[in-house]
């Protein structure tokens, strides 16, 4: 019976050893990742906000009225809030550029999360 029990002991540092193994190999790849979401949201949330603060807004705060396309937001030469028109082209690139916004943050936000709880590869 002593045989069973140190091959048992062995299989079991030979399964840590190969989980340690794994998340050597994964923690660079995954930082790079992190990384590239990272910079990818930061992107894209400046862009968000040059496009709005050029057109006057945003398309998800906007409206269409009477065939007519407005955003919401802050008209910088007006100085005010207030609807802006705009093309349909520009409006459809509006909304969905938040909606890019909305979903590169939450996938951020939640890669935050993940990759603080990943153990590091030290």
């Amino acid at each position: 019976m002593p045989g069973n029990t140190d091959r048992k002991i062995s299989r079991d540092i030979l399964q840590v050893a190969r989980q340690e193994s794994r998340r050597r190999k994964m923690y660079p790849l995954l930082s790079r990742f992190y990384l590239v979401v990272v910079i990818v949201a930061l992107l894209d949330f400046i862009l968000l906000f040059a496009v709005s603060s050029y057109i006057g807004g945003d398309a998800v705060n906007g409206k269409i009225e009477n065939g007519k396309y407005y955003v919401w937001g802050y008209r910088y030469q007006d100085r005010v809030k207030g609807f802006t028109e705009v093309s349909r082209a520009v409006f459809d690139f509006s909304k969905w550029q938040v909606y890019s916004v909305w979903a590169t943050w939450a996938v951020m936000l939640l890669g935050t999360v993940l990759y603080k709880r990943l153990p590091s590869g030290d």
